[in-house]
């Protein structure tokens, strides 16, 4: 049975994300995680996802090892934008391509989420589904402070 959390780490509405992830993947989403810094969640495993571990105990453990270098990830995006290619202002995401499935790491300023697809999956517009599902609900939240 799938893994599914509501969204609790992110500032943006991370389910609302999700949604329209689920709605505009071709392939599969085989695993949605929200983080920043300090702590992870895990929006959505698939079953598929979760039959790679032993139980989703384990699962955590894997992801808790995952996220114990996220630092790396935010220095990494500093190293880009302010040495490595200074005329660019945000590095939005970063993609992994392995033999099994594809690793995307979409970063909305100290925060990310990170999906794993298939492979082949078309990456870029999936980042700009974020993007959009992500101005969308800052804007919604925008008009409810109003």
């Amino acid at each position: 049975m799938p893994v599914s959390n509501p969204s609790s780490v992110v500032s943006f509405d991370g389910d609302a994300v999700r949604a329209v992830l689920e709605e505009r993947v071709e392939g599969s989403l085989r695993s949605l995680v929200e983080y920043d810094q300090d702590e992870f969640n895990p929006l959505y495993v698939d079953d598929v996802a979760l039959s790679f571990y032993e139980d989703e105990a384990a699962m955590t453990a894997h992801f808790e090892r995952i996220h114990s270098y996220i630092h790396l990830d935010f220095t990494e995006l500093d190293l880009f934008t302010d040495e490595l290619f200074p005329v660019s202002e945000r590095v939005r995401y970063l993609t992994t391509g392995f033999d099994v499935f594809t690793l995307v790491r979409v970063y909305i300023d100290r925060e990310g989420l990170f999906m794993a697809l298939d492979p082949g999956e078309p990456v870029e517009p999936l980042v700009r589904t974020v993007d959009d599902a992500v101005e969308s609900s800052e804007e919604g939240r925008q008009s409810a402070d109003s």
